[in-house]
Parts: C-alpha cells; structure tokens; sequence
C-alpha cells in the first residue's frame, strides 16, 4: 500500500480552540482531517488520469481514504494494495511491474481493448488455440523473439488434390511479443501532490472545522 497519513497541528489555532468546550475539539480535529484528506483523495485521482493516457477505470479508482475520528485523529489517503503494486514504480521510479508475469505483454497483431489494452482472458484464450505456439522462436536471421505465435492455416485442397482458393502467409504470425520490462517514463508524484495540497488548505479547513464544532457546541 502507497500511503500518507495526515495528522493534527492544532498549535497555531490555539487560541481559538480554547473557546470550544473540551469534547468538542477531538470533533473539530476529525472534521479538518476528513477535509483535507477528500481534496488529497480528488487530486490523486486527477494525477493518476493525466499520468496514463487511457487509464482503465480499476486503475482511476486506485485511491481509498481511512477517514479520521474523535478517538483517532488521523486520515489516511492510499493507492489500493492491488493497483500499488503496478502504480509503484511511477511514485518511486524503477522499471514497469511484471507482477506474475514472465515478461511484458507487447501486443504486435491482436486487437486491443477501448483502453489500448489486451482484453483480459486474451492470452488464455489464445493459448487454447491449437495453432498458437507460446515460447521462443529463432528468426532466419539467427534473433531469438519468445512470445505467442500464430501457426498457418493449412490450405483447402479441392477433390482433386489441388490447393483451393487463396494461399495462406506462409510462416509463423507474432501476435504478442515477450519483452523485458523498462523503467518508466511518466511519474506520479504523489506524496508531493498531497503535501503542497494540505499547505495550501489547511488553516482553511481548520478554520471551517472549528466554525462548525462552534456552532454544534451552541445548540
């Protein structure tokens, strides 16, 4: 899990919370944090949009929040343990995440799903084809490609014995190609994103939280 914690410093506000009756001010504090952490959640998800080029929608809600409490005075906003494991080298660098894989997926001849990927249960059901090889292949000119290969169809011969219609290519169709992972070329900076946001919003959202713990203390 990628994840920032964003806690209370209640000192520059402290004299105004000397007027908030003492069990009130757990309350204002857990009111400021979930703010805060609703403005970091929003833009996370905006960065993750702009970071790829057709995100699917798994991937654009990768953000969860834990909120605060009276008892707990801390939010939480994180990437989902599932989506951090592949969105982690965007926060951090490093090469793409192969996850159970042997090697990246680079799709050369099959059709792509409306987010540019392969559709999910495409491999699976390739490999169930029985003139589909899955493993390495050694060109003519001695370069060794592993990935998922597409045998020739056998010609319809007529009951002559010739061959009937159109001739099928001859050789071996790449359809994926298995290649070795690559360090990435976009960041997400997201613990960035939610330091300069909370600078930026916190003595708003304190001075919100304490206005409306004012006016619940008053009824």
């Amino acid at each position: 899990m990628i994840a920032i914690g964003i806690t209370a410093n209640l000192k520059p506000l402290h004299k105004a919370m000397i007027a908030l009756r003492a069990d009130q001010v757990p309350f204002a504090m857990s009111l400021a944090l979930n703010d805060l952490a609703a403005g970091v959640a929003a833009i996370e998800q905006e960065a993750i949009a702009k970071t790829f080029d057709t995100p699917t929608p798994f991937t654009k809600n990768a953000i969860r929040t834990v909120r605060a409490t009276k008892s707990n005075p801390i939010a939480t906003v994180a990437i989902k343990d599932i989506q951090a494991e592949y969105l982690a080298p965007y926060v951090f660098g490093g090469d793409r995440s192969l996850g159970k894989k042997r090697g990246m997926l680079a799709p050369r001849a099959v059709a792509l799903n409306q987010y540019g990927n392969l559709p999910k249960a495409k491999l699976a059901s390739l490999k169930a084809k029985p003139n589909v090889y899955i493993g390495p292949i050694k060109t003519k000119a001695g370069k060794v490609i592993s990935g998922v290969w597409q045998r020739p169809a056998k010609a319809k011969r007529s009951r002559g014995g010739k061959p009937n219609g159109a001739q099928p290519r001859q050789g071996l169709k790449l359809l994926i190609q298995f290649e070795d992972t690559t360090p990435v070329r976009k960041r997400l900076p997201f613990e960035q994103l939610a330091r300069t946001y909370i600078q930026r919003n916190a003595a708003d959202a304190f001075e919100a939280a304490l206005r409306r713990a004012l006016a619940t203390s008053r009824r």
